[in-house]
């Protein structure tokens, strides 16, 4: 093998491993929630409001919930309200399901407004006695979707990167063998 062949195929196992590397998602981690009481849910909450899911859009690492909301108890009075959440379990991800209520403790974070497995976010008709701490919230009143604003990129477009680069290096080393 020359060695240009061999600086070609090191450039390419170079690329790939970086690509890898640098792509690679957060490592999991087990879940695990210490349970706390209503009102420290109430108080460590942004929102805390009742709706049904219309729409859950799972991605790789993050799934975005949107939610018809019913009734409001604190945060943004809106009708369609929109929560982030890991997409698994062992990330503490909430399992949304949609056509089902959820009585919803949202809190601020990088993705807007976030909800996991350990903040008190639970189904409807499970949810009973908060609901009698809550007592009576009120109807939202309308307004736009909150959504997320943190520029983020998707993991479909680190993947396309990664194959980008890929691409490019197998068609240098192609190249430099047909050149060598």
């Amino acid at each position: 093998m020359s060695i240009r062949l061999l600086t070609a195929l090191a450039s390419l196992v170079l690329a790939v491993l970086g690509g890898v590397f640098v792509l690679s998602p957060q490592c999991a981690y087990a879940c695990s929630c210490m349970p706390v009481s209503i009102q420290r849910y109430i108080s460590s909450s942004e929102a805390v409001f009742s709706g049904e899911v219309v729409g859950v859009d799972k991605g790789s690492q993050i799934s975005t919930v949107t939610l018809q909301a019913s009734e409001v108890w604190k945060g943004p009075q809106r009708e369609t309200l929109k929560v982030s959440t890991p997409s698994y379990g062992a990330a503490c991800g909430y399992a949304f399901k949609e056509g089902q209520e959820y009585l919803v403790y949202a809190y601020t974070g990088k993705q807007g407004l976030e909800v996991d497995s350990c903040n008190g976010t639970q189904r409807l008709t499970e949810a009973q006695a908060d609901l009698e701490v809550l007592g009576a919230g009120k109807r939202p009143t309308g307004g736009e979707v909150l959504s997320d604003t943190s520029g983020d990129v998707s993991a479909g477009a680190m993947v396309g990167v990664a194959g980008l680069v890929m691409a490019a290096s197998l068609l240098v080393v192609v190249r430099l063998v047909r050149a060598g």
